[in-house]
């Protein structure tokens, strides 16, 4: 696909400048991006879905935002040095990015977290939980991360919006909306949804500049404000956040019928083959249990059930037309209380010689009481 003439060159520098300064919906407060851009060495982690890792056509753009973003900022900032991770993956959302702040953050340290889960996640309280509990992971990791949501939406105009947005404000977190800029843009004539995309919701590399546009002036704007006083995480949450206390077992360390492996990715998993299967029980002391697991277009993968306590089963597919070794997350609860569970993995009876991959398994509410 040929690259399309670029917003700014269709809109000129004037309107393409007030374009991006009209994604800047909410400021935030700013106490922790002083912080994190007061060093010499800035670190900044991106969490979202296929469109922050610049998915497109079965490939991938040179450029997708969050390096053409870091790209303006070295620019700016000569003096300083950045470093960008990037833990986005296609097809995922907040429930998934959790897994990362436990496993994957601790190793980079960020001193700046930019979240885009505004098309992957759901509208549900179940993703609704999963969302704000991620703000509150990033805003207790040690470093005390300075957190910005990026905002993109869909052709149809689908975005969370709504509850992301009244989840930053409650945190005090700056908000770069670029999907409802995009929407005035196309409602007043001046854009197509074609300027910035090549589907019904991957931008094409034009778009991404865009967007990296939109985050660099984001955070030259709320750098150019006096250093506001620090704000306090708040003790009530905006809905809820039942994951924060989130907890990965180490699966080389659980004893089960299955092979233990490294994945590419060099993580640990657990393999369930025809020599290393069959039906799992785990006993566990929590209130709910969250399974990731790998999805191939590959028939030699098997579906999976998981259940706790004997209750409904909820199928783990192994197989996807549309997989491509990309993790799935799976939420189990067991109540509103913490307490003994028992889960239970089991393949079904026509897959019991094909694959399935683990590879990660996580409780929540995990932590006794005195009195338990």
């Amino acid at each position: 696909m040929a690259d399309p003439v670029t917003i700014r060159e269709k809109l000129g520098q004037d309107a393409y400048a007030g374009l991006c300064a009209a994604s800047l919906t909410l400021a935030g407060n700013n106490a922790r991006l002083h912080r994190a851009f007061s060093a010499g060495q800035v670190r900044i982690a991106f969490l979202g879905g296929s469109v922050t890792a610049g998915c497109l056509d079965n490939a991938y753009v040179p450029e997708p935002f969050p390096l053409h973003g870091v790209q303006r900022l070295r620019s700016a900032m000569p003096g300083k040095r950045f470093y960008l991770y990037d833990y986005s993956i296609a097809g995922t959302g907040s429930d998934y990015g959790l897994v990362c702040v436990r496993r994957e953050l601790p190793l980079c340290r960020p001193q700046l977290v930019v979240v885009e889960y505004g098309i992957n996640d759901a509208k549900t309280p179940e993703s609704i939980g999963c969302f704000e509990s991620l703000i509150r992971m990033l805003l207790q990791l040690p470093e005390k991360p300075a957190v910005c949501l990026l905002l993109v939406g869909m052709e149809d105009g689908y975005c969370c919006r709504a509850h992301m947005t009244r989840i930053a404000a409650h945190y005090g977190l700056p908000v770069v909306d670029a999907a409802a800029a995009l929407e005035d843009a196309i409602r007043g004539g001046q854009l197509t949804w074609w300027d910035y995309a090549a589907d019904s919701c991957h931008p094409h590399p034009a778009g991404h500049q865009w967007l990296g546009d939109c985050l660099f002036a984001g955070l030259n704007e709320w750098l150019s404000a006096p250093a506001d006083a620090p704000q306090p995480l708040p003790p009530a949450c905006a809905y809820h956040a039942p994951l924060t206390d989130l907890e990965l077992l180490f699966l080389d360390a659980l004893e089960s019928p299955y092979e233990h492996r490294f994945g590419e990715d060099g993580l640990p998993m657990l393999l369930h083959t025809a020599d290393h299967g069959g039906a799992w029980q785990l006993p566990l002391y929590c209130r709910g249990v969250l399974l990731v697991y790998r999805q191939y277009a590959s028939h030699d993968y098997a579906t999976f059930y998981a259940s706790l306590d004997g209750g409904d089963p909820v199928p783990l597919r192994g197989y996807s037309l549309f997989g491509w070794g990309n993790p799935v997350t799976v939420l189990l609860s067991g109540g509103d209380t913490s307490g003994e569970h028992v889960l239970t993995l089991a393949p079904a009876d026509c897959d019991r010689n094909l694959k399935f991959e683990l590879v990660a398994l996580g409780i929540w509410g995990g932590k006794r009481k005195e009195s338990d």
